[in-house]
């Protein structure tokens, strides 16, 4: 893995995944079926959580950003549920800011090829622009999701494939999301 700094809150992550855990997430990302369908004006993202040999597969490979985030905030950092995304073309997830308290870093890691410009941006200080590529095996690490405006500015073309792990500061997660 490779994890390049871009700003200090963003982070341009490569080489997550094993080839063999790629596909397994790429298969189970397209195969869900139970999801929670979330509609966003004509379009929607099919979101669904991983099983138990997913869970650990994916955890043994975000060692490196979850010490990252660690260091970041110098403490303990916990794992929310990790969750697949499956966005459907045409769709646009725009810029925002996250509300929980249970987030206060992201991963994101996209699971197949499309246009590169179907990648994450991010707006810090309310100024300062920054974005990552759309790439397989490839994706970000956020600081401070809650405080920094992030989201696609473009839509999706296909399909937009993506493994999504938030991480809080706290050992039990707060009921609010």
């Amino acid at each position: 893995m490779q994890l390049t700094k871009i700003h200090k809150d963003f982070y341009f992550i490569e080489d997550v995944f094993t080839d063999e855990t790629l596909n397994f997430l790429a298969i189970q990302c397209i195969a869900q079926k139970n999801g929670k369908i979330l509609e966003q004006g004509d379009t929607i993202r099919n979101e669904c959580g991983i099983n138990s040999r997913a869970q650990t597969m994916v955890m043994e490979s975000l060692r490196e950003p979850q010490q990252l985030i660690e260091e970041y905030f110098n403490k303990s950092a916990y794992g929310n549920s990790t969750q697949l995304w499956h966005d459907e073309s045409g769709y646009i997830n725009g810029l925002h800011k996250d509300h929980s308290p249970n987030l206060q870093a992201n991963v994101q890691v996209y699971l197949n090829d499309g246009n590169k410009n179907m990648g994450t941006y991010i707006i810090v200080e309310e100024i300062l622009e920054y974005s990552v590529p759309y790439k397989k095996n490839c994706g970000y690490l956020m600081f401070n999701p809650t405080s920094n405006l992030h989201g696609t500015k473009y839509p999706v073309e296909g399909k937009r494939l993506s493994l999504y792990q938030s991480y809080r500061l706290t050992e039990q997660p707060s009921p609010i999301w």
